[in-house]
């Protein structure tokens, strides 16, 4: 229950970012969502602040789910947080590789998203709840 617990946590987190990225930065009407050319032209025509809003929203996601999970876990607190991260660092990676985003954006989002989803998992062990 634990890993499901921040699962839906991190995943709620980065999905309230998006709602808010997408609204800084719509989605213009010409373009459609299930085309993964016109996607493409989209997020190669974001500003930097729109890529650095995303790489926040996964790292809050990330740390804050393996922290949920690691704090309200009964037994294998660190295992159960590594687990959640995993869940979310691999949905995370999908969705980077799925499109063509910037090679730095993808680099340093990959970085911090795994050593977010570490420190939560080890900050979140050893607390007692």
């Amino acid at each position: 229950m634990s890993i499901l617990a921040g699962l839906g946590v991190g995943m709620l987190i980065i999905t309230v970012f998006r709602v808010v990225i997408f609204s800084y930065y719509p989605f213009p009407e010409q373009l459609t969502w299930k085309d993964s050319v016109d996607m493409n032209i989209y997020f190669n025509g974001l500003p930097d602040a729109a890529f650095i809003m995303i790489i926040t929203s996964h790292v809050f996601g990330a740390l804050l789910g393996t922290l949920i999970t690691s704090l309200i876990s009964r037994n294998s607190r660190f295992t159960n947080g590594i687990i959640t991260g995993s869940i979310i660092f691999a949905i995370i990676f999908v969705i980077n590789f799925t499109y063509d985003f910037p090679v730095l954006y993808l680099m340093i989002d990959t970085l911090v998203t795994a050593i977010a989803a570490f420190s939560g998992s080890a900050f979140g062990q050893g607390r007692k709840v």
